[in-house]
């Protein structure tokens, strides 16, 4: 099993990370969309329990890793860029039953991948930085995404985003803190230093999951955390 992080996720998260992988890849871009996110694997690839979209113009360093690691992976048709439409394209997210987006932001590989499940139409463009899916269960720190939620009768956790650190911005989300393996929820940063933080723990375990926080310092919005492997 293989990770991919933000290349400018805290050392001491990256350092525990290790723990659970056999690699981790340090994900970075110039030039392509905005610097906040330039590192954020969620912007460059949408992945579900089946298959790994990758942006066209996603970084020859991101590729050979994959090919290395023999990890099976197509391209979408639109390359990632720096306006708000182009920026989000990959950044949706989908579960045996659902996939939550703002209708018509992904890109088309991506809309016909999740054409027989069930849309439900959020109203934030970065759907995968905003929430995180365990089992049929959504964490979300989008308000906008809790009433569209309410809306579809999708069970939910609300985690305010305040406190959720993030290069250039105020807050980060929920979303992009956050990756799971088997039953294991990794955070990138300790959620327990956050006012939602224990609430969140016990509401994980509730759905017989392990909470694993990898570092001690206030959450990481670093684009999520991606586990791929080989073939």
């Amino acid at each position: 099993m293989y990770a991919i992080i933000d290349k400018r996720t805290p050392l001491e998260v990256k350092k525990n990370l290790e723990k659970y992988v056999d690699d981790i890849f340090e994900f970075s871009s110039e030039d392509i969309t905005y610097n906040a996110i330039s590192g954020h694997p969620d912007i460059f690839m949408f992945q579900d329990a089946n298959k790994l979209i990758i942006a066209p113009n996603t970084t020859k360093e991101l590729i050979n890793f994959l090919d290395k690691k023999a990890v099976n992976y197509t391209f979408g048709t639109n390359p990632v860029g720096k306006n708000i439409d182009n920026s989000v394209l990959y950044n949706c997210l989908s579960t045996k039953k659902y996939f939550f987006c703002k209708k018509g932001k992904p890109d088309i590989s991506i809309q016909k991948w999740c054409s027989l499940k069930q849309l439900v139409n959020i109203p934030q463009s970065y759907a995968r930085c905003s929430m995180f899916t365990l089992d049929d269960t959504i964490i979300t720190s989008d308000n906008g995404i809790v009433k569209a939620l309410k809306k579809a009768e999708i069970a939910y956790f609300y985690f305010d985003p305040s406190e959720i650190r993030i290069i250039d911005h105020k807050n980060g989300f929920i979303g992009g803190t956050m990756g799971m393996i088997d039953n294991k929820v990794l955070f990138l940063g300790n959620i327990l230093k956050h006012k939602d933080g224990k609430a969140l723990d016990k509401y994980i375990a509730t759905l017989k999951k392990e909470t694993i926080c990898l570092g001690n310092d206030y959450l990481y919005d670093g684009g999520g955390l991606f586990f791929v492997s080989s073939k």
